[in-house]
This record gives C-alpha cells, structure tokens and sequence, in this order.
C-alpha cells in the first residue's frame, strides 16, 4: 500500500508535521523510507511504500504558524494512512527525543553538539530555568525559547527540522542567540534583585519592540528601566503603535540625528534595536516621547569574532554615537582579539568576553554595567 505524506518546509515558524520512524536508538525521518518525492514550493511529498514500516513506531514533531509543539506525538506506523482524528496518537513529554539519535545530523553538528552547546548553552538553559522559577512572576519568551528551556531536550530544537541542514543553521544561529541574549538579562536583574532595587512586576517579557519596559528599578535616587530588544525602527518601534502617532519633538530631534549619522557613515541602513538598553525613566513608550537618556547598551555576540566582524562598522559603533550612552558594552560568549578590544575602547566601547556560566566575563559584565548606574 503506497501513501502520500507532504511536508511544508517552514522550520520550527510554520505549520507542518516532521515524522520519524523509531529504529532501535535512532530517528529516522521518512524521507528515508520514500520510493519517490515530489518538490512543491516550499514543501515536499513522500510517496511510501506502508509495508515497509510495518510494524514500526512513528514518532511525530508538530509546527505550527505559532511556533513547535512542546510535545511528541508516537503512533503505529501503519496508521500513517489514516488522518490525525482517527489515529491512536500518544502524546509524550518532547523529552524522549534525548532517548534517540538522530540520523541526518552532518559530523559539524555533532561536533557542535557535545562542544559548544554542552559547554555553552546548557549551562545557560538550566540557570534560565532556575531564574524563571525563581521569579515571583509571569516571564514571557518566545514558544521556542520556553519549549527549549523547559523541555528538557538535550539537542537544540532546531536539530528537529530533518530537510535542511541550512534551514538548522539559520535556525540554531537565531536559537542560541536568543539564549545568550536573555541569559545576559538575567543575570542582571538577578544581581538587581540581590540589591533588592528592581521593583516589583507582574511580568517580564523577552519580545522585540516592545511597548513597556523588561523591569524597572530605583537606584542612586533615580528610576531606570531595561528594555530587552530596545527598537526605535519606525514603523516597528513600540509594537508599531507609537509611529501611528504624529512623532513627538523629542523622537524627530532624534531621527534628524541619526539620519546625519547615516550620511556620515554612508550606511545603507541605520542600526536601532540594540540587544539590551537600560534607560534613564522610560518605562513606557508614552514616556520615551518625552525624550530618554541611555545609561547603557549591551550588545551580545555569541558566535566566533570572524563571524561578525563587519558588525563593528555597520552595528557597534554607529550605536555608540545613535544612542550615545554613558555606557556601551560588548558582551561576547568568545574571546576578541586584543587588537579589536583597542579599536573600540577609542569609541568609548568597553569590550568583556567570556561571558557565559563560569566564564571571566560574567562577574566582569555585571561589575561594568551597576557602576554605571
């Protein structure tokens, strides 16, 4: 009996199923049991011969437009000719994958796999584990970084997209550098919260542009606020809601001096959503109008220098002078080269890497940003 199984190539961001066949200690994912495939754009079809799973565990990973299913879901395999209502589908915590490797992995993912990300990220995802259980309130994250986190899957989740080993870099790269990125954050507010300065919220949300500040806090007689993915690109700043709005003279002045910016460094684009951003007030968008003063930016970079290093002309430096900081700080997983650690501190850039769990720049990071205050 042959059957059709189409497959939207869409990542972890758009609505499909990826299905798995259970062989031993293995997750083989059905292409590898197709007898022919036809592309569609941005999708395949299987065709598979039944016979030859019979007997065979499926096990199915769901996306929808919304983001991955924090579940596996393991039926027969001879029920793949049936649709999803009628099938005897087991739902399971999405931690069994750690029971199974998983096949189509190139020998650069393994690699990366019992490196970087055991070395790395791990630490990170189970210390943001703890902080998120710790915390007295609501923290909204992406559905991947929440799946990820909490799951307790050992592989990165973008290693469950079985198509492409491009669709799982591009994927891994945003992944785990929204780990870094919110691992940073969280080690200042905890640092904060020892201080016993960061006022109480009902929630702490990880999103780009966003409306209200991450956490506000007093300190030194004053208010501060930390904005996570601080954006001031019209039309998307402040959830699109503010550039609805005639701009205050506050935000104009601002744009005519970036723009002046942008000439002077004959920038195609204008860099304006720094990673992190703690300010002076603002804890709204209703605020920020008003005008805002930058006590700090942080910038995380988590890949190898040579990966971003373009970053620091189109990026890090027009930054400094956009936003002028009393404060800007690079704060890098990996080592720079001392030479680019001089070329910044002339800007007035102050260079810490290392900053990972257990790494030198972590306490140092911590240390650079409280004096600022």
């Amino acid at each position: 009996m042959y059957i059709n199984i189409e497959e939207r190539h869409g990542g972890l961001s758009q609505s499909t199923d990826y299905h798995f066949i259970i062989e031993e200690n293995k997750l083989v994912h059905i292409s590898r049991y197709a007898v022919s495939s036809e592309k569609r754009p941005r999708a395949v079809k299987y065709t598979l011969d039944l016979n030859k799973v019979k007997g065979s565990t499926v096990v199915k990973i769901s996306v929808t437009n919304s983001g991955i299913i924090c579940s596996a879901f393991v039926f027969p395999a001879e029920e793949l000719a049936l649709n999803w209502q009628e099938r005897h589908e087991e739902v399971k915590p999405l931690l069994i994958i750690n029971e199974f490797k998983l096949t189509y992995l190139k020998p650069h993912e393994i690699t990366f796999l019992q490196d970087e990300w055991k070395r790395y990220y791990v630490p990170m995802i189970n210390e943001l584990k703890e902080f998120f259980k710790a915390s007295d309130v609501y923290v909204g994250t992406t559905i991947l970084i929440k799946c990820q986190v909490e799951s307790g899957v050992n592989y990165p989740l973008s290693y469950l997209i079985p198509y492409s080993e491009v669709a799982r870099r591009k994927s891994l790269e945003g992944l785990t550098k929204e780990i870094h990125q919110i691992w940073v954050v969280s080690r200042i507010l905890k640092y904060l919260t020892k201080l016993g300065v960061l006022r109480s919220e009902d929630l702490l949300t990880f999103k780009q542009s966003p409306y209200y500040a991450l956490a506000s806090f007093h300190h030194g007689g004053r208010a501060y606020s930390i904005w996570y993915e601080f954006d001031m690109n019209p039309p998307s700043m402040c959830e699109g809601m503010l550039w609805c709005e005639e701009p205050s003279e506050a935000i104009k002045k601002f744009y005519e001096r970036t723009r002046e910016i942008l000439r002077k460094r004959r920038l195609k684009r204008l860099p304006l959503r720094p990673d992190i951003a703690i300010i002076e007030g603002g804890s709204s968008c209703n605020e920020l109008k008003k005008g805002f003063r930058v006590k700090a930016i942080i910038e995380c970079k988590n890949q190898d220098y040579n990966y971003w290093a373009k970053d620091i002309d189109y990026q890090i430096i027009p930054y400094k002078e956009i936003f002028k900081p009393d404060v800007m700080v690079l704060a890098s997983l990996k080592k720079i080269p001392n030479y680019v650690k001089k070329h910044l501190n002339r800007y007035g850039i102050i260079v810490v890497d290392g900053v990972f769990p257990g790494g030198n720049g972590e306490k140092e990071l911590v240390e650079v940003i409280t004096k600022s205050l």
